[in-house]
């Protein structure tokens, strides 16, 4: 008699790799400009994300929620900018069409920090530059941390839920974002 044994390890995951990366992109953004109630959560077959103390967030494929950590401009539109540009690094797909596609919100949040911005005075020009500097900024960032937003990756896609006190726990075990804020300055990102 033939006696089979199946061991099913992991099924399949529900969302594919760059959803995670995208969410660790936007997670280390807020970590860096000084947000420490961070969380990411992928969401469930329902396109449920749910977050702590009950929360949920329908009809999305992940989140990260962040308390805002500063109110300047540059690092909000860098928070923005960050998952499309973990994406970009991860797949090699084009910026501009990622925020077309998946980071539609992303990109919605942006086109509105410019608008606050014009309600205040600011010129196209001056807001075209706003978001030239944020894009580059991001990338740069993203190069500059890119093993630390693949270890929150990591363990955003093992447990699909990482509170606040786990994210603040890995960024702290490295030198690198270990109680740092960042004030977003291009030469921060280069190593100049």
């Amino acid at each position: 008699m033939k006696n089979d044994t199946v061991i099913q390890l992991s099924k399949k995951p529900l969302w594919k790799r760059n959803i995670a990366i995208h969410e660790a992109g936007h997670a280390l953004a807020a970590w860096l400009s000084g947000s420490r109630q961070i969380q990411i959560a992928l969401a469930d077959e329902f396109r449920i994300a749910r977050l702590s103390h009950g929360q949920e967030v329908e009809d999305c494929a992940a989140v990260c929620n962040y308390t805002r950590g500063t109110s300047a401009v540059i690092p909000r539109l860098v928070i923005c900018f960050s998952g499309v540009m973990a994406e970009h690094v991860y797949s090699g797909d084009d910026p501009e069409e990622l925020l077309k596609k998946g980071g539609r919100g992303d990109a919605s949040d942006i086109s509105e920090i410019l608008k606050e911005c014009r309600a205040r005075g600011s010129t196209q020009d001056e807001c075209d530059s706003l978001y030239n500097r944020a894009y580059d900024i991001s990338l740069k960032m993203v190069k500059r941390y890119w093993w630390e937003i693949i270890a929150l990756a990591k363990m955003t896609e093992h447990v699909s839920h990482v509170p606040n006190n786990k994210i603040g726990m890995l960024l702290n075990l490295f030198y690198s974002t270990s109680g740092r804020n960042f004030s977003f300055d291009e030469k921060e990102f280069t190593g100049d």
